[in-house]
């Protein structure tokens, strides 16, 4: 039997020389530079909306139950220690602040430069929408209401903590029957 020998040049040698281990990186960096600020943006857009249903059922409950109840309703916001915090609740009592939308509550905030909703005429919190017995808006609330601009009386704007001048959603309060509808980014401009 005859064995044959190996030499040097047929040997593989496995494995990544540095070189290539630095390709490598520095192609998963710019990937990710590139998409790291349009997953921000989506996670962002995600809050605002999850905040902006979570006032729109609050609304939506208080106007319900002031029709139900025959008496005057008050869907409130307000942030207490950086939570953003909404109650539906009547003028004259029963206030349960809840968190809005937990899972984006600190990371939301009230565009108060866009926000002209009863700003120092709620019975509690910072912002509000009253409802009276009938479920329309009520007449004293309309009658402060500084803005009344176009097809609104009023609207609360949420946007990012970390990047106001970004997205924006916003509840309008667009008839004295009480329509609520929700906009978003320059609509929301006063």
């Amino acid at each position: 039997m005859f064995s044959r020998q190996k030499t040097h040049s047929q040997f593989s040698i496995e494995g990544f020389t540095t070189i290539e281990l630095l390709v490598v990186i520095v192609m998963a960096g710019i990937l990710t530079a590139i998409a790291a600020p349009g997953w921000l943006a989506f996670v962002n857009r995600q809050r605002i909306n999850a905040a902006t249903d979570a006032a729109l059922q609050i609304v939506r409950t208080a106007q319900s139950r002031s029709v139900t109840e025959n008496r005057t309703w008050e869907a409130s916001f307000r942030e207490n220690n950086g939570i953003l915090e909404g109650s539906a609740h009547p003028v004259d009592g029963g206030l349960a602040w809840a968190t809005l939308a937990p899972e984006a509550s600190n990371r939301v905030i009230v565009d108060s430069s866009n926000t002209d909703i009863a700003n120092g005429r709620c019975t509690q919190g910072d912002y509000c929408i009253q409802f009276q017995d009938r479920g329309v808006i009520n007449q004293d609330w309309f009658d402060n209401q500084s803005g009344g601009t176009d097809d609104r009386i009023g609207q609360i704007t949420f946007v990012a903590r970390d990047n106001p001048t970004g997205t924006k959603r916003c509840l309008v309060v667009a008839t004295l029957l009480g329509t609520i509808r929700v906009e978003r980014d320059d609509s929301c401009e006063n």
